[in-house]
């Protein structure tokens, strides 16, 4: 069944929040908001509640684990990033939901050997369900941490020589040894399968192997942190489509993917909540029954790489903190492409005279108080840079301005993030 009304629209038949709705009310940062939808008699609608955003369901696991942890004993728990005072935690069943996961993705046969490389701070529990997929399908697993630049053509060959076939990693890994073997020559014919979490299949990496690697066969498992898998997609998908698993429900609201996971083993949950993709219907050529969801826009790092250890809003507090700080800004550059970088432009107080370790002395202090943003740059320290200047970008006559920009191709934009809800990314110019 399809439900369409105006600019929203969903498949199938939209789950009761009674049950969610009345554990959701009992914690304590979120009981205002579903307060005047639990009196009554009767459940509400599903689309009659509001939407649930990314820093509202982080601070809501924080309280748990804070003040409530009983109502976590069988949940698993990992720090995602953010900062020491507003840590980012995912929250999802022990068992990862790997029965209501493996019918629908089944990429390992008998005689594969498969290796996971893992990530900091990257959907940490991911390796555990591709172990636990292969697991399933009675093949062997190996797991390693994700390897640096330099140590990549040492992984390959151990792999190469003991026989590993698949891999399961994260698409921005997976791409590091696509571009790597691409640039340097470097064989791949001894493996046939890769597996990763958080987005769908993109253009730019279907032509890298389609150009290269076209033995390759691709495995996506869609979700984030917060979100959990909600959707697959497998090598006769189209790029940036997916389709959405049974034990959650989608709605495209005005060009935004909404999720509901209701279901029983749910740790915290989700009602309505807002993933910060930008999405249509559409049809998959795979040949899988049912419909598809066609992303404009990545699940794990909306504003890119950098975005998924670290909201950008949250540096301009740290910064902010600093007595010699009067303003600070972050400016996101070329995000999604080799050359991103995070910026962190600051107005220093007047009587604060700056010398040539300012700069330096700043960037320090937000990279210790930034969970995860030093081992994400560790490897590329220009990456991330401070700015000491005497105005901000876009300033305002009051000396205001805004708090977060993107710079693409040149091109200044103001992205229409709220304070309340910083999953929904879009971007408009300025």
């Amino acid at each position: 069944m399809t439900t369409n009304f105006g600019s929203r629209t969903s498949h199938g038949e939209a789950p009761s929040p009674a049950r969610a709705l009345d554990k959701l009310s009992r914690i304590p940062v979120l009981r205002e908001k579903y307060l005047g939808h639990t009196a009554g008699g009767s459940a509400p609608d599903l689309f009659d509640l509001p939407t649930l955003g990314r820093d509202e369901l982080g601070r809501a696991i924080d309280t748990l684990v804070r003040t409530d942890p009983s109502a976590l004993t069988r949940a698993s728990l990992h720090v995602m990033g953010g900062t020491r005072s507003t840590m980012r935690m995912g929250a999802v069943p022990a068992d990862l939901y790997l029965d209501e996961i493996a019918p629908h993705v089944r990429p390992f046969e008998p005689g594969d050997l498969f290796t996971t490389l893992g990530t900091p701070f990257h959907m940490r529990a991911c390796q555990d369900l591709h172990n636990g997929l292969a697991a399933r399908a009675e093949v062997p697993t190996l797991s390693m941490d994700a390897p640096t630049d330099q140590m990549i053509d040492a992984y390959l060959e151990l792999f190469e020589r003991h026989g590993v076939n698949a891999l399961g990693t994260t698409l921005d890994t997976f791409r590091s040894l696509l571009r790597y073997c691409a640039a340097s020559g470097r064989d791949l014919g001894f493996l046939h399968k890769v597996l990763w979490s958080g987005p769908a299949m993109d253009a730019a990496t279907r032509s890298l192997i389609r150009t290269y690697f076209p033995h390759l066969r691709t495995w996506s498992l869609f979700g984030s942190s917060e979100t959990w898998i909600i959707g697959h997609s497998g090598p006769d998908c189209a790029n940036d489509t997916l389709h959405p698993l049974p034990h959650q429900f989608t709605e495209i609201v005005d060009g935004r993917m909404l999720v509901t996971v209701v279901h029983e083993k749910a740790v915290v949950p989700l009602l309505r909540y807002e993933t910060g993709v930008e999405a249509e219907w559409a049809a998959c050529a795979c040949g899988l029954p049912g419909p598809a969801v066609r992303t404009h826009s990545r699940i794990d790092a909306p504003m890119g790489p950098l975005s998924r250890v670290v909201s950008p809003l949250d540096l301009v507090p740290l910064a902010l903190r600093l007595d010699s700080v009067e303003a600070a800004q972050v400016v996101l550059v070329d995000p999604h492409t080799e050359d991103e970088r995070l910026h962190l432009r600051v107005r220093l107080r007047p009587e604060t005279q700056p010398d040539l370790y300012t700069g330096e002395w700043i960037r320090q202090h937000v990279l210790s108080e930034s969970l995860g943003l030093s081992e994400a740059t560790e490897e590329a320290p220009e990456s991330f840079e401070v700015i000491v200047s005497r105005h901000m970008l876009r300033e305002r006559p009051d000396g205001t301005a805004p708090d977060f920009l993107v710079r693409e191709g040149g091109r200044l934009q103001t992205p229409s993030i709220s304070i309340h809800d910083q999953g929904s990314y879009d971007t408009f110019s300025t």
